[in-house]
């Protein structure tokens, strides 16, 4: 039994899917060579290839086909010692849905398209360089992973699995054609109206299907290494019933490496989350030092386990010892405040709810094929959670995303304030937790199509939370979409606006048009002058502000002692969309419905990130703070004024604040009696500081 991976937090992949000789020979492979790597790089972690795109196997398997360019090594056995000896935890990597040599071998195996022609990445939309084949795991391909799975585990006692490419593609061979049609009774859909019609059936299919083959792979890897720890890449976007079967969650970023830090940790449900980019390291071409120690800092930071990959390989086998280099600078800042990174707890004073099902309700385009794209692609809920947490993080205020299917009541209580993005099926349970949460004091943000659908995806003719937002639905308008600015707000003199431009902001693609029902109008919605037209339209940009439509455009609804806001618009998606004022405005409303128990007070607003930790059951805090200025500027890392903290008395009485990385001192504390804020006074930074608060 291992439990490395628990602690593991400088992880690495020397990332070399390989073609066969002589495009990739490897004849000077040198396990030498790959310690002083491993020594240089700082790792207590690696994620070693057993098999990769290609299909090539790096050990003597019985079952795959070696690597040619290996010869008589067995490239896995040579390295595992070396692990061994410097305690790196051996994480084995084994590729599942991509992989050339199988359907070749095996063109019974292919993942077939809806044509009958085998399917390949980057098809259909030609989106890759690499073009690997897909063999089916309703084939006898399922066997033949399992087999080499067994192999790997009995012969080389990995400490962790990662299964890569794991999902189901949406294959059309006559087996997965044959299941579809006994568990649904129609035929599989292949026309794209029908598709979208079916997109519920499509993904349960898909998702029932991986399952299955979870769990066959649990029960291969559990018969012979019963704690063998096992994770799936892109877990943190594979349904609930699927993350709860792993050991750990390993996510690559979606969103940049700090928000899907965030959004990787709090799925996660405490499960050791390691987030990986592959985008910090451009060998031949390579980014400042600062990129890597920052990437590191920012996923440490969000409670993730530090992970990187590049391609440091060349064509024989040698390595690239540069981005040892640049990757160990990181793993050197990591090591020395590696531990402060365990036995904390997020403080969060906003909960963004998040959904599995939603994206599944509200389809755009026919489901894709690859469970890969499926897993990258975002849907209107997840587009829209992301940019809550843009704006969340904007303001300085502490937050964490929370799964609906986590948020009871009793973890409501927690919050100051509840954000819904795009949630269009609220399920019964959370309706009724969230008018108990209202009824008690808290502050509730709907935004955009929220409870506009039920839990099959068919449209209802009111919010389901119509009775707490104080609101109806009466239509979608989406007559101006084509003018990018659909509509502006005339503000109402209202205390939410205070932070806002003095102006009447733009609002993006469509409006609701809803009827008042005991609650406050905060803003109206404005028509554009012109629809944007061959023959109409104003000037270079959009058209301006027409009429006043006399349509809510924001409520406020005051439900028991506490407050539901409602936005009839898509609030959190428009900063993704360049929609600049909802950032302040966002500021507005945090400053205007609660009082944060701890937050950060800067004019660098968008540059600095921080989070917040409770330790010692909460007599002790624990403060990451950073400058994202080298990702901003491409490599700068100027010395930035930190703001300061200020924490709220009812939350805690600071005694003392220490900074405790990069360098051990002591910081200023000053108590203002009359707001009842401490107020910690915290060091310029270049990267990345930690802080120690005792109460």
């Amino acid at each position: 039994m291992s439990e490395k991976y628990k602690h593991s937090y400088r992880g690495y992949l020397i990332d070399h899917h390989s073609p066969d000789p002589p495009v990739v020979t490897l004849e000077n492979l040198d396990p030498d060579e790959w310690e002083r790597f491993f020594e240089e790089a700082n790792i207590n972690h690696l994620m070693l290839y057993c098999k990769d795109h290609w299909g090539s196997s790096y050990y003597n398997t019985k079952i795959g086909r070696k690597h040619p360019g290996l010869k008589d090594k067995d490239w896995v056995g040579t390295i595992v010692p070396i692990l061994k000896k410097h305690g790196i935890e051996f994480n084995a990597y084994y590729c599942f849905e991509y992989d050339t040599y199988a359907p070749k071998a095996h063109p019974e195996w292919a993942v077939r398209r809806k044509d009958g022609q085998p399917l390949k990445c980057g098809m259909p939309a030609n989106t890759s360089n690499a073009k690997w084949g897909m063999p089916c795991y309703e084939t006898g391909y399922r066997e033949y992973i399992l087999g080499q799975i067994k192999e790997i585990v009995e012969n080389y006692h990995p400490d962790s699995l990662f299964i890569d490419i794991f999902g189901r593609a949406l294959c059309y061979c006559d087996t997965c054609k044959e299941l579809y049609r006994k568990e649904f009774g129609y035929e599989m859909p292949e026309d794209d109206e029908e598709m979208m019609a079916k997109n519920r059936d499509l993904e349960r299919f898909l998702n029932e299907g991986a399952e299955r083959m979870l769990d066959d792979l649990r029960s291969t890897i559990r018969q012979i290494d019963p704690e063998l720890a096992l994770t799936i890449n892109f877990a943190a976007h594979y349904p609930r019933q699927i993350r709860n079967k792993l050991d750990y969650l390993f996510t690559e970023p979606w969103a940049g490496n700090w928000l899907s830090g965030a959004y990787a940790r709090d799925t996660s449900a405490g499960k050791y989350p390691q987030l990986g980019p592959g985008d910090v390291s451009h060998v031949y071409n390579y980014q400042p030092d600062s990129i890597y120690r920052l990437a590191a800092a920012e996923i440490a930071a969000q409670g993730c386990r530090v992970f990187m990959y590049s391609e440091p390989m060349h064509r024989d086998g040698t390595l690239e010892f540069e981005e040892a280099r640049k990757v160990g600078a990181a793993f050197r800042d990591v090591e020395k405040f590696e531990t402060y990174l365990e036995d904390n707890r997020l403080v969060a004073d906003i909960a963004i709810v998040q959904s599995d099902v939603a994206d599944t309700l509200h389809v755009e385009h026919p489901i894709l094929a690859s469970s890969i794209s499926r897993a990258k692609v975002s849907g209107a809920h997840r587009e829209a959670l992301l940019g809550a947490m843009k704006l969340c993080d904007y303001s300085k205020r502490t937050w964490r995303v929370v799964p609906e299917l986590e948020l009871s009541y009793d973890r409501m209580k927690e919050f100051r304030m509840i954000l819904i993005p795009n949630l269009f099926w609220v399920n019964p349970d959370l309706k009724a937790d969230l008018k108990r949460y209202a009824e008690d004091g808290g502050t509730v943000l709907v935004s955009g199509e929220t409870g506009l659908c039920d839990d099959q995806g068919n449209a209802l003719e009111d919010f389901a939370l119509a009775e707490l937002s104080g609101c109806h639905f009466t239509a979608k308008d989406e007559t101006y979409k084509k003018n990018h600015w659909c509509a502006y707000i005339r503000p109402e003199e209202e205390p939410v606006w205070k932070r806002s431009p003095k102006t009447t902001p733009p609002v993006g693609e469509y409006v609701l048009k809803t009827r008042a029902d005991g609650a406050k109008v905060l803003g109206t919605f404005l028509e554009p002058a012109v629809l944007l037209t061959d023959t109409t339209w104003v000037n270079w940009g959009n058209p301006l502000p027409g009429r006043d439509t006399g349509l809510p455009a924001l409520y406020e609804n005051n439900y028991g002692k506490g407050c539901v806001l409602t936005a009839c618009f898509d609030l959190f998606t428009m900063i993704n969309k360049d929609f600049l004022w909802v950032k302040d405005f966002f500021v507005g409303i945090a400053e205007t419905y609660f009082v944060p128990r701890i937050s950060l007070q800067t004019d660098l607003m968008n540059s600095l990130e921080f989070t917040c930790y409770e330790r010692e059951e909460g007599r002790e805090l624990l403060v990451h703070e950073l400058s994202a200025l080298a990702r901003l500027t491409g490599g700068d890392t100027p010395l930035i004024d930190g703001g300061r903290l200020m924490v709220n008395r009812d939350y805690m009485q600071v005694s003392k604040a220490e900074m405790v990385y990069p360098e051990h001192k002591q910081v200023p504390v000053t108590y203002h009696e009359e707001s009842g804020l401490s107020e910690i006074a915290l060091d310029p930074l270049r990267i990345h500081a930690v802080y120690r608060i005792v109460g």
